[in-house]
Parts: structure tokens; C-alpha cells; sequence
């Protein structure tokens, strides 16, 4: 493997040109890391990036508008169409949600009304049976005669006032 001292090999032909380059790799780190770890240098990067950005801003601006044109007559969404439909689809999702979630409080009400209905059944059902023979028949008379049907007949609805609004109106056209 490689020799970690810094004698070099003496059969090594490039030993004495490794030894440099690490020495000199090694001084220029130090002091990179020197350099970059400064106030100043982060106030200059500071400056050079936002002239940067504030240079490129129009430029970009116009390769934007390029873009937005070529997509266009391609038929391919923008970013901005992208978004949108991304935030429409958020609120279909978000109103989904709400609905789902009243759909399951109605169904935990229905069953809650369910339940008490089927109760209440069982117990009335509890308590004729154990109500005496003669407490039994005038109920169950009551009970046929609200189950027999009547026939009762719609009441005919007339129609003379719509007949004698589209003749005066054919009328009108006519004329």
C-alpha cells in the first residue's frame, strides 16, 4: 500500500513529486479554509451573488416569456398552469375530505337512530306481550284499521290558464 512518512521511496521514481503535491495541496486547504471562514469573504460573495441575480433578473424574465410562448404553441402546460391545477385539485381534495367525513357523522346518526328505533320496537313488543288477552284485541282492532287502505283520488288539476297563454301568444307571432 501507499507510505504514510514523509520519506520518500527511493525506487519511486514520481515519490519526491507525490511529497510535493500533498504539501502543496495541504498549504493551499489551510489557507482556503482560512480565507472562506472571514466576514469579508462572505460579504463579497454576498455582493457578487445578489449583482449577479440582479443582472440575470431581465434576462430571465425574457427566457421565461420564451418559454411560456414555445410551451403554448406546443401544447404543453406552463409552470404556472401546473400550479394552478395543483391547487384546484388541493381544494377538490380538502371538500372530499369535508364531505366524507359528514357522510360518516350522518351514518353514526342514522345507526344511532336505528339502534334507539329498534329498541323502542323491542320494547313495546316486550310490553304487549305481557299485557293481559282483553288489553290485546281493542289494539289490535286499532292496529287493522289504520292498516286498511283508502282509495282516495288526486284532485285533477286544470290546466286553462297555460292553453289560453300560448294562443295569444302563437297570435302575436303570427301577426
Amino acid at each position: 500500500m501507499s507510505q504514510t512518512n514523509d520519506v520518500p521511496n527511493p525506487f519511486d521514481p514520481l515519490g519526491f513529486w507525490r511529497t510535493t503535491q500533498n504539501a502543496s495541496l495541504e498549504a493551499w486547504s489551510k489557507a482556503m479554509i482560512e480565507l472562506v471562514n472571514t466576514d469579508a469573504y462572505a460579504e463579497a460573495t454576498g455582493r457578487m451573488l445578489d449583482s449577479y441575480l440582479a443582472a440575470s433578473a431581465p434576462m430571465r424574465k425574457v427566457i421565461e416569456q420564451g418559454m411560456a410562448q414555445v410551451l403554448g404553441q406546443i401544447n404543453v402546460p406552463s409552470r404556472a398552469e401546473v400550479l394552478s391545477i395543483a391547487e384546484r385539485m388541493t381544494n377538490i381534495e380538502m371538500r372530499l375530505d369535508d364531505l366524507d367525513a359528514r357522510f360518516d357523522d350522518l351514518q353514526r346518526a342514522l345507526a344511532q337512530i336505528t339502534s334507539s328505533i329498534a329498541s323502542v320496537a323491542n320494547a313495546a313488543q316486550t310490553a304487549a306481550a305481557k299485557a293481559p288477552a282483553a288489553a290485546k284485541a281493542p289494539a289490535a282492532a286499532a292496529k287493522s284499521a289504520t292498516s286498511v287502505k283508502t282509495t282516495t283520488s288526486r284532485p285533477q288539476s286544470t290546466r286553462t290558464t297555460a292553453p289560453a297563454r300560448r294562443t295569444a301568444a302563437t297570435a302575436r307571432t303570427k301577426e
